[in-house]
Order: C-alpha cells, then structure tokens, then sequence
C-alpha cells in the first residue's frame, strides 16, 4: 500500500514540475514576444512611445510569474486531468485574473504612465496562446506516456467496457494509461483489454495493480456501488464516474452538498433561459459580424460576379426555414443550383428510388445533378453559405446554433426534442458542421443538436467556431 502511494505521488510530483516549467516558458515567451512586438509597434504608435528594454521588463516583472503560477495552481490545472478545451477554458480565466490583478497593481502603484497598457494586453496575450499550445505539447507528447501518465481501471459491464475505454485512449491529454477492465457483471468478456477481475474484488485490485484512479459506470441495480465507492476513494486520486442520460446539459451542471443534512444533490442551469446569457450571446454575434464584415465583402463580391457570369438566375438564394420560438425566417445563400432545379428535383425522385431514398434520409443528394460547376466548389468549401452573416446582423440567425431545416424535418425528426430547437437561432455553424455535416445520420445531427442546447456556454460556441475551419478543409461530409 505505502508503494503504491509512493509511486504515484512520484509520478504526480513529476507531473507538476513538468507543467510548472511550461508555464515558467510560456511566461517569458509571452514576454519576449509582447516586447518585440511593442517594440515594432512603437515606429506606428508615435504619440505613445515605449522606451523599457528586455532587460528591464525581466527583472522588474518577475514577480507576476508568481501571481500567475497561484492563479494556475488554484484553478486546478496542475492536478485536473481535463480534454483539451475544458483545460484551454480554465487557462483563458486564469490568465484574465491574472492581468486583472497585475494591471490593478499597476494602477494603484502608480506606475501606469511608466508601463504601456498595450504592452500588458500583448503580454497576456501571447503568455495565454503560449500557455495552450505547450500545454498540449507537454501533454500530448510526454505526460501521457506510461511513464508519467496515471493508471486507470474501468468499471463496468462487459458489453460496455471496451467503449469506454475507447473513448478515453482518443482523449490523450487526459494523460491515463488504462492498465485493465474490471467487470460489474459475471458474463465472458472477449474484448482487447486486459481483465483484472469483478468488483466484488475491487479493493485488492487497485492495490495489487497499484492504481492511481478508476473509472466506474454506475449501475443502479447493484446495492453494493455506494459503500464500494466510499472504501475506494480512499486509495485513488480520481474517482471518475459514469453517468448516462440523454436529457441532462452536464456542461451546465454543478454538484452540491447540504451540510445540515448531507443531501447531495447536482444543480442543472438552464443557460438559454438567463436574460443575461441572450443578451451575451447577441452581443457576441453583433461583434463578430462587425469585425468579419469587411473581408467577407470582398469575397462576397468575388463569388457573386462569378455565379452571374456562369449561370442564369439571381445570385443569392433564399429559403424559408424555421428560426427562433418557431418563426418563419428567410435563410440567404449564394445560388448553387440551376434556375429551374426544383423542377429536376421531381423529376430525380421520380424515376430514381435510391435517390428518394436518400433525400427522405438527409434531404440532400450526394450527386446532385442540379448543382452548377461552380456550385460544387462552393458547397464544398462551404462559401454558399457566406451570406447567412446578413441573417446573423438582422437576428435572424446566429453564428454557432443548429443548423436552420424546414418544418417538414422538425415534424419528422425532431419530434418531441423541437422545444430545444425551438429555444435558440439557428446557427451558420454547429456540432453537426464539424461532426460530418452529411456523413451523420438524421437522429444523430437531432441529438447534437440537443445536446449543444443543454450544455451551451460561449466557451463551446468559440471551440465549435475554431474547430469550424479544420472541418471545412477536411470537406468530410460535404456535399
């Protein structure tokens, strides 16, 4: 038992010193590049000039590596073992507190004349993309090897384990080695990983195999899980538990304990339903669309001359769709078909089965025969759907939602699940765009689409925007 404890207290306290060395590098990268930069700067900017060398600006603002490792370090984010994103959230926080602690500092002290506020932005800046991209690397590359990464257990069924286990080996910045299965019930387990045993023996086993944290799917029908769990914990670091249900926003969830009268309970919020969170989202969409207007023109003009040139018909299309609470909204897009293809959409279905087939499935065909030349580029680089960002100004739509359909798909397939889609603007992007896009079945893209509606923050909806462009090259689904 002693050595067990030792061992992964070793590997914990190389963990950290691993991290803690990042953050020191991110740091004084962040600073390198903030000063080069203002540096640069200082030839534009005139009226405001910089006149701190490197040197300076190490020696004199060491101190704020210190804040910085304390705000890390009471984030969780040396001991947390969390997907990349969840952990990229808690960074951005704890580099804002950070900045906002430093740059009150500054001002009380006076010295906010003799430091350049731009040079404080560009600092946190960079030491924020600095502080992401090698803590990935670092556990990506090294901390997730058995050397240094925690060993996991998982708990459960026979029919489920491997599934699980699945799941967490693509999650490689969880930084766990499974080191076997370990199973709730007594039927034969044929699968790839190694069986140390059933759960009546589940004390001995993270002993013996000397385990650092278990994963364990809860079954409601075993009497034993709850004093199980309490004798557990007591030789794990993580206790890490599965629980399944469709209809609850985890994301958007938080555990809560009665002291009084020990009543554990979890809290789930409704984000959708806050004034505030609207207004937040809005406001998000109106500046975003502020900042992007002007490029996207340019190539809004581009794709327009070339429709115009190549086909006959009106440049942009517009399609009733179903939006917000219900309302009838007029969805934009460049015009990729051929004048009269709803005719050649009758005719198609009419004669083809698979094709009917296909489009009562998806409503959309692989090889469409009324797409222009130039509007198979453009759907499959997505740009026919550029001048939905006129949607997204008029309120109509948003910039990350689910996908906008026409009512016949909400009766057919969203069913009892429409008051999700019901309750937020259809989006230019969503799960389903960097999921597949026309690869995911109908019930699938229902789902996202319901699950992005329990469990939306603005965090998700800029990890859904960044992910956005990577699925567009891919063209995976598009069509």
């Amino acid at each position: 038992m002693k050595k067990n404890s030792y061992t992964i207290k070793l590997k914990s306290f190389f963990t950290i010193l691993i991290l803690f060395l990042g953050d020191i590098l991110s740091y004084y990268l962040g600073l390198f590049s903030a000063y080069y930069t203002r540096d640069y700067l200082n030839e534009i900017l005139i009226s405001i000039p910089f006149y701190f060398s490197l040197e300076y600006l190490i020696k004199e603002f060491f101190w704020v590596t210190g804040i910085l490792i304390i705000v890390i370090a009471s984030r969780g984010l040396y001991s947390l073992r969390k997907p990349f994103w969840h952990e990229s959230r808690r960074i951005l926080v704890a580099v804002f507190i950070t900045f906002l602690f430093v740059f009150s500092l500054v001002s009380l002290g006076k010295l906010i004349e003799y430091i350049s506020r731009l040079f404080l932005i560009l600092l946190f800046t960079y030491t924020f993309i600095y502080l992401t991209i090698i803590r990935y690397i670092l556990k990506t590359k090294i901390l997730n090897r058995r050397a240094f990464a925690e060993s996991l257990i998982v708990v459960g069924t026979s029919t489920q384990v491997d599934k699980i286990c699945s799941n967490i080996n693509k999650e490689h910045g969880l930084c766990f080695y499974i080191k076997g299965i370990v199973l709730t019930d007594k039927n034969e387990y044929n699968g790839k990983y190694k069986m140390l045993g059933y759960f009546d023996d589940l004390e001995d086993i993270i002993i013996k195999n000397r385990i650092a944290s278990a994963f364990i799917m809860i079954d409601e029908t075993n009497r034993q899980i709850d004093s199980m769990l309490n004798r557990i914990q007591l030789y794990v670091n993580k206790l890490l538990i599965k629980y399944d249900s469709q209809g609850v926003g985890f994301s958007n969830t938080e555990a809560v304990q009665l002291l009084k009268t020990n009543l554990n309970y979890i809290q789930v919020n409704n984000n959708f339903k806050s004034l505030l969170n609207s207004i937040v989202k809005r406001l998000y969409d109106i500046i975003l669309s502020i900042i992007l207007l002007p490029f996207l023109l340019i190539v809004i003009c581009i794709i327009a001359l070339l429709i115009k040139l190549t086909s006959k018909g009106p440049v942009f299309y517009g399609h009733n769709r179903v939006g917000r609470y219900g309302k009838t909204i007029k969805v934009l897009k460049f015009r990729s078909m051929y004048k009269d293809a709803d005719v050649r959409l009758k005719e198609i279905l009419a004669r083809d089965n698979e094709a009917k087939k296909e489009w009562e499935t998806y409503y959309k065909l692989k090889n469409d025969p009324r797409i222009t030349t130039i509007g198979k580029f453009l759907r499959k680089t997505s740009l026919d759907e550029l001048p939905q960002i006129f949607n997204v100004i008029k309120g109509d739509m948003s910039f990350v939602g689910p996908r906008p359909v026409i009512q016949d798909e909400i009766d057919k397939y969203y069913k009892e699940l429409a008051s999700y889609y019901y309750m937020v603007r259809p989006g230019i992007t969503g799960l389903w765009q960097i999921s597949g896009r026309n690869d995911v079945d109908y019930d699938t893209r229902v789902a996202k689409d319901s699950w992005y509606v329990l469990n939306w923050s603005v965090w998700l909806d800029i990890v859904i925007l960044f992910k956005t462009p990577g699925a567009v090259l891919q063209k995976k689904g598009a069509y």
